[in-house]
């Protein structure tokens, strides 16, 4: 019956209003915290290195033309550049100072191959995939190769449509081994390749850094390579840094290395303006509601006052007003974590079908951050009323 007189003129409209706009708002706030969670989770994930890496060379004019010498690194340059304040580690790319042709016998499927190539090598730790197969071992008589995942595109949808050959998938081509010959006018070698990865980070014909060294060594005897292209991890959010010193010295480097951090700014920005979206939202619900609560209070204060002459204490009266306020708020904040999980749900799907697992992830921090900030709410919506309420005890008007 006290309920019933204490809500007996609730203004509806303004009631459903303020509660769906909490519940969007809350919505909002834990997808978007959910969703820095899970890009977090993928960028320390193996299927998601958040390190920058980027290729440079000096740009080729007509006195690099003349002079292949000037298009190399000095080792004054590669002091400036190991000291600059953007870059965390750097490695020069180790060419191959020799001939290579590769060939394949022809089979059924696949007509006789025969092409001139080159390779390239860094160190491991600038690879941003290992394959099983990689390394190298004094007397090992195999090359475990590694290409650009374009150059297989360009053979699938390019060069194999234009001949009227069969495309092929990472799977098959990685079972095709061939025969390498390595050259020079004093000297010759052979052995065996295979490729066993591709890279998305390094648009090169990668060996083993291990191998590559000793080969030049027995190919030149020893002959110092002075660098032409190097291989550089930045430090975060030093891209602008990059340019400029990249600009200032007439050096460039490939139109799409700053992916990564494109993709990172873009992810904290979009995050950060969500943020502020799903606060303004949240703040605006809690105007709402702080009003219809007054309005609610207002629209019963004789039926309150006259509660209270009969021997009610204000105590009890908001309690009653905030036990409501609770059992609402209980059900927007499940409604918005269940929403949550259906959605986060649908996106780990998503991505689980394209071979990247985050078992690591959890939804935990949104939940909490969001728990905190239902309290806060809560606790302010609840103030308001008991003031509305205790000053309508004293001056029996609110």
């Amino acid at each position: 019956m006290l309920k019933k007189i204490l809500f007996s003129n609730i203004p509806v409209g303004y009631f459903i209003g303020a509660v769906l706009g909490a519940f969007v708002g809350f919505l909002i706030l834990m997808i978007t915290l959910n969703a820095w969670s899970l890009y977090n989770t993928f960028t320390e994930s193996p299927e998601g290195d958040s390190d920058q890496y980027v290729t440079i060379n000096k740009k080729i004019n007509f006195l690099n033309t003349v002079s292949s010498a000037l298009s190399s690194f000095t080792d004054a340059e590669l002091d400036t550049l190991k000291n600059a304040p953007f870059v965390d580690d750097i490695a020069p790319f180790v060419r191959s100072s020799f001939g290579v042709e590769a060939k394949r016998k022809g089979t059924a499927n696949m007509p006789y191959m025969r092409t001139e190539m080159f390779f390239e090598a860094v160190p491991d730790r600038f690879l941003d995939k290992i394959p099983d197969e990689w390394g190298w071992q004094e007397g090992d008589n195999h090359i475990p190769v590694i290409i650009p995942k374009e150059y297989l595109n360009l053979y699938n949808f390019g060069f194999a449509k234009a001949q009227g050959l069969p495309n092929v998938s990472e799977s098959l081509i990685g079972q095709f081994n061939f025969e390498l010959e390595l050259y020079n006018r004093f000297h010759f070698e052979k052995y065996t390749g295979s490729i066993v990865g591709f890279s998305n980070r390094i648009q090169s014909l990668l060996v083993p850094y291990e191998f590559l060294v000793e080969a030049n060594k027995r190919f030149t005897e020893n002959e110092e390579q002075t660098p032409d292209r190097l291989v550089l991890k930045l430090k975060p959010n030093m891209e602008k840094d990059l340019y400029a010193f990249l600009e200032k010295h007439g050096y460039e480097t490939t139109h799409d290395a700053f992916q990564g951090g494109k993709v990172a700014l873009f992810v904290h920005t979009s995050g950060t303006i969500l943020l502020f979206i799903a606060g303004l939202i949240i703040v605006l619900a809690l105007i709402v509601y702080a009003l219809t609560l007054q309005l609610t209070v207002q629209r019963n204060k004789d039926e309150i006052y006259q509660l209270i002459l009969l021997g009610y204490k204000p105590r009890i009266l908001f309690g009653l007003y905030f036990t409501v306020q609770l059992i609402i708020a209980a059900l927007v904040f499940i409604g918005a974590v269940l929403a949550m999980n259906i959605v986060t749900s649908g996106v780990l799907e998503f991505l689980a079908e394209r071979y990247i697992d985050l078992k690591t992830f959890d939804s935990m921090f949104a939940i909490k951050i969001s728990m905190i900030t239902m309290l806060v709410f809560i606790l302010l919506t609840g103030f308001n009323a008991f003031r509305l309420i205790h000053r309508l005890a004293l001056k029996g008007t609110v």
